[in-house]
């Protein structure tokens, strides 16, 4: 990095946005001097992915922004960064995998992220397994509750002669629990969770989540002879934004200590109310609710000991060590999952002693402890409200099924995945044919009952898939009812003859509006045959419009503006790619496939100025590299005019 590239940052981005400037320039130096020195690749990003700053070995990697943004979500990554502090980062380049951390700096009223990425691919791998491993420690960890509470519950049933409704439901609500936990640890040994355990955040109630907890725990509490008492919120419809899984593993463990060193009454209570002023760890122009857990006990009080371990795993103290003895104490696993937790949901947590009722000036004697959680998360928009209420998932349409999604998109790999498990599937992904195969000849495939796949792929097309799926399935390697269906950008006679003849019952052309991929999904499984393509592609009185308000509306009634503008974003980083690799590296063996993949991505979320454009792109390759310099400028404008309207916010995309 140049001494004028130093020196650019101040008069660019962070600082020149900030008013206050002046006071900042010195760290703004110092954080450019660590760049340039590090042997890592190393940059500085703004919160809209703009790279502020960026060493020679970031720039060898080519981490521009449509870089960073066709690999990571963003957005939600920056969110995440923003309550944690941190968070782990995963990329794919090519041949190379890299592990690394995202961190947030507050600057005053702007904030700037910084990426530091591993240096080799040992460090990557010592990293990745390192991150995998705490995930399976606390995954495991809160098993136990579920388990115990599976056998205390069939304990009461046994001992009552009967199973009543109640006694029943608490077993169905312990069984999903443990279920669901151990689908998740089976899913970091397969390698399918992110290192970083990266998810989506969710809408969701406090309320709900809560009271399904303790009714977990209390068959627990039950057989310990012990009371469980829940207090709730008068409004129990809020819902919030945020990482559920963190959420439930802070509640499940403060409440599951109580309820196990706790004595004879725990009583639990939840409390939302809203933030007063602004607060860094939400996004712009979003209304945030404190929510507070106190669980209070008849235990005791927690001895020194305990506290100073819980102090320790919450980052507040340092671990003593014993004379003589070089190795720390033995970690606390509850602890430690709850201190994650807390740590992730950007919150903090106060213990104090529980007191009798004191006489006279005696201020009573310690009978108990009070816990009391602390976090900040986004009020769900009435968007949001609604799309939860309305959205597939709602109705379960496809409850119970698994699919296969086949698709070199990274953007339309995620929009499939999102619908399809709103509307209740279980599903699996494979980023190319290859990796389709092996899946399905392997454990995961086994209860695979469709592959969704993308027709136009590199190396293996989805034609050429079907028919190894097809012939798989004569020579009994694959399932013989596996069901086989196209996704593609572009239709016509030819490419669905070739798809049919391989095995495919049927083609979608996207785009493709959620409520009709579920539809289909669910026909086909039901047996039904389709010679004829299903075709939802934009009419011609939409090309030269920014957004296919079709497509656009039927988004946010699915998923809200928010997630919708997340959609639209991460769309539009591929097809920024896909130019720019096209500007650098001209015409090779992969434009036409990179072009298609933005095609796809852009047409789901209904970027139908950009699909336009990129279409006329795709028909200009076939002129060569002499045609290519209107089209390419035209999808550059194209671009330019998305994203300057994606910028100014939500407003502008088509109501619902």
């Amino acid at each position: 990095m140049s001494t004028s590239d130093k020196e650019r940052l101040p008069e660019r981005g962070l600082a020149d946005r900030d008013e206050a400037s002046a006071s900042y320039r010195p760290a703004l130096r110092t954080i450019a001097r660590l760049i340039a020195t590090d042997r890592r690749a190393v940059l500085l990003a703004s919160e809209s992915c703009e790279v502020l700053l960026a060493n020679t070995p970031a720039k060898r990697l080519g981490l521009d922004s449509a870089r960073l943004q066709d690999m990571l979500d963003w957005p939600h990554l920056c969110t995440t960064v923003r309550r944690a502090g941190s968070a782990p980062v995963s990329l794919h380049l090519e041949r190379l995998s890299v592990e690394g951390e995202l961190v947030y700096l507050p600057l005053g009223r702007v904030a700037g992220y910084l990426l530091r990425l591993s240096e080799n691919d040992d460090e990557a791998t010592w990293l990745r397994n390192r991150a995998r491993a705490a995930t399976l420690l606390r995954v495991a960890h809160d098993l136990r509750t579920p388990i115990q509470s599976l056998l205390a519950t069939a304990e009461i049933v046994a001992a009552g002669g009967n199973g009543d409704a109640a006694s029943l439901g608490r077993l169905r609500k312990a069984a999903d629990l443990a279920l669901d936990h151990i689908d998740n640890v089976l899913a970091v040994v397969r390698g399918e969770q992110p290192a970083g355990g990266l998810h989506p955040d969710e809408v969701f109630s406090p309320c709900d989540e809560l009271e399904a907890l303790a009714e977990v725990v209390r068959p627990i509490a039950e057989t310990r002879g012990a009371t469980l008492t829940l207090t709730l919120p008068q409004d129990r419809n809020t819902h919030v934004v945020g990482p559920i899984r963190f959420v439930r593993a802070l509640f499940q463990n403060m409440i599951d200590n109580a309820v196990k060193y706790g004595g004879a009454s725990v009583e639990v209570a939840l409390g939302m109310d809203p933030v007063s002023g602004s607060l860094d760890t939400l996004p712009e122009g979003t209304r945030g609710l404190n929510l507070t857990l106190e669980v209070r006990d008849l235990g005791g009080g927690l001895p020194d000991a305990q506290k100073r371990r819980l102090a320790v795993a919450l980052g507040q103290a340092q671990p003593e060590r014993a004379s003589g003895d070089p190795k720390r104490p033995t970690a606390s696993g509850g602890l430690n999952v709850l201190a994650h937790a807390l740590h992730q949901l950007g919150g903090h947590l106060e213990v104090q002693d529980r007191m009798d009722a004191p006489t006279g000036s005696d201020r009573g004697s310690v009978i108990g402890t009070l816990l009391r959680a602390t976090f900040v998360l986004p009020e769900a928009s009435a968007d949001e409200d609604e799309a939860s209420e309305t959205d597939p998932a709602a109705e379960g349409a496809l409850t119970g099924r698994v699919l296969l999604v086949v698709e070199d998109s990274p953007s339309s790999r995620g929009w499939l995945v999102r619908v399809l498990t709103e509307a209740g599937a279980r599903v699996e992904t494979a980023g190319s044919g290859a990796e389709a195969l092996k899946l399905l000849a392997g454990p995961r495939g086994r209860d695979v009952e469709m592959v969704l796949s993308d027709v136009t792929m590199p190396r293996m097309n989805g034609a050429e898939l079907a028919r190894r799926i097809s012939s798989g399935q004569d020579s009994g390697l694959y399932q013989r009812d596996l069901k086989l269906v196209g996704l593609t950008a572009h239709v016509d006679d030819t490419i669905v003859a070739s798809c049919l003849a391989a095995g495919m019952q049927r083609v979608l052309e996207k785009p493709i509006r959620p409520g009709r991929l579920c539809s289909a999904v669910l026909e086909e499984l039901d047996g039904g045959a389709h010679q004829a393509p299903d075709t939802t592609a934009m009419p011609a009185e939409v090309t030269d419009a920014i957004w296919d308000k079709r497509v656009v509306a039927d988004l946010v009634a699915v998923m809200g503006r928010k997630d919708t503008t997340k959609f639209m974003t991460r769309a539009l980083g591929e097809a920024r790619s896909a130019l720019a690799a096209l500007q650098r590296d001209g015409l090779t063996e992969s434009t036409g496939c990179t072009l298609h993949a933005a095609t796809g991505a852009c047409g789901l979320t209904g970027l139908a100025l950009v699909v336009s454009r990129l279409r006329g792109l795709e028909d200009a390759l076939e002129a060569g590299p002499d045609a290519l310099g209107e089209p390419m400028q035209a999808l550059a404008e194209a671009l330019e005019i998305t994203h300057n309207a994606l910028e100014n916010g939500m407003d502008s995309l088509p109501q619902a």
